[in-house]
């Protein structure tokens, strides 16, 4: 039985955009944001996570740096779409 390329790509697609949506959604949460402060604080930044101050100086630094992900992830998903011709 002869493998269908473009469902076995479409398939790769699909999974790859659903794995990435999850890691999106995951360091959305607050978990992530407490993860981020954890490991500032282990690194010896101080970090006080009652300085709600503080804590809106991470959030704005997180979203600077997710911005970029997640329009470098849609760059790559609409190239990988449309140039996906098996």
């Amino acid at each position: 039985m002869k493998m269908e390329k473009k469902i076995v790509s479409e398939m790769v697609h699909d999974i790859i955009l659903s794995k990435i949506v999850g890691m999106i959604e995951e360091m959305s949460t607050n978990e992530f944001i407490d993860e981020v402060v954890d490991k500032l604080v282990e690194g010896g930044v101080p970090v006080e996570v009652d300085n709600e101050e503080q804590m809106e100086e991470v959030k704005e630094i997180i979203g600077s740096r997710m911005i970029p992900l997640m329009k470098k992830v849609g760059e790559y998903l609409v190239d990988t779409r449309l140039f996906d011709e098996v």
